[in-house]
């Protein structure tokens, strides 16, 4: 209450603003200069809300505002490695560069929207007897895994595993996208199919061909070696 007014909080959306705002303070904190990153921090943030929204939109129907309706992280990823990109080329820095802090700022986001996932009782998985497994109140029996809550220390401690820096532009945020695409695509198998998308033919969700498609990318894409980093050689003639 406030003022004699009830105000009712979303779990789920105190959830994604705090990622969006422990993502950001992250990718200023690793980025070589803050400014730049701070202003893709700020538009990959608007996108990735934006396109969660539009692809969810567009799957199961509904519009309305951002914070209305569901969110496919899917689109989302999708639409913030657009909006990297974009402002890396107006900004007129490298995208590995502003990538190599965006990602593992991306990696706390998620982690910490898929604890408001759990809070929410959605993105939940398939029914299972371990110890472990949740009976989720909306739902009831039988208990499920707490996917989100494997999706959220999975992506945790690959964030652990990135090296804080890499002699290589776009290094860090390659071994993420790696990470990531083939962790998604693994914990995609423990989720329950009324809480995902199939692709036609059903051999896939979209959320695991999605993931699949962006550690493949994110492989065949080898960061190039600036000069500014290569060691000189020294000739075994000279330095005698």
């Amino acid at each position: 209450m406030l003022g004699g007014t009830q105000i009712a909080v979303s779990l789920h959306g105190l959830a994604i603003v705090l990622g969006v705002g422990s993502g950001a303070l992250l990718a200023v904190r690793r980025a070589r200069e803050p400014a730049p990153v701070l202003v893709a921090a700020a538009a990959v943030a608007a996108a990735s809300l934006a396109g969660g929204h539009a692809l969810f939109a567009l799957l199961h129907g509904g519009g309305g505002a951002l914070w209305t309706g569901g969110l496919a992280s899917t689109g989302g990823i999708a639409a913030a490695l657009a909006a990297a990109c974009i402002v890396a080329r107006v900004t007129r820095r490298p995208a590995g560069e502003l990538l190599d802090a965006l990602v593992p700022a991306g990696l706390v986001a998620l982690a910490i929207g898929r604890v408001g996932c759990f809070l929410a009782g959605c993105c939940y998985g398939r029914p299972t007897a371990l110890p472990w497994g949740v009976v989720f109140p909306a739902l009831g029996p039988p208990a499920r895994h707490p996917l989100q809550l494997y999706s959220a220390a999975g992506d945790l401690l690959l964030l652990l595993l990135l090296p804080r820096r890499a002699p290589v532009p776009g290094a860090v945020a390659r071994r993420g996208c790696i990470g990531f695409g083939c962790l998604r695509a693994a914990l995609e198998t423990l989720r329950d199919p009324a809480t995902t998308d199939p692709i036609p033919g059903g051999w896939l969700t979209l959320p695991q061909g999605a993931a699949l498609l962006l550690a493949l990318a994110a492989a065949c894409l080898r960061p190039r070696e600036p000069s500014i980093y290569a060691s000189p050689r020294r000739s075994p003639a000279h330095g005698r």
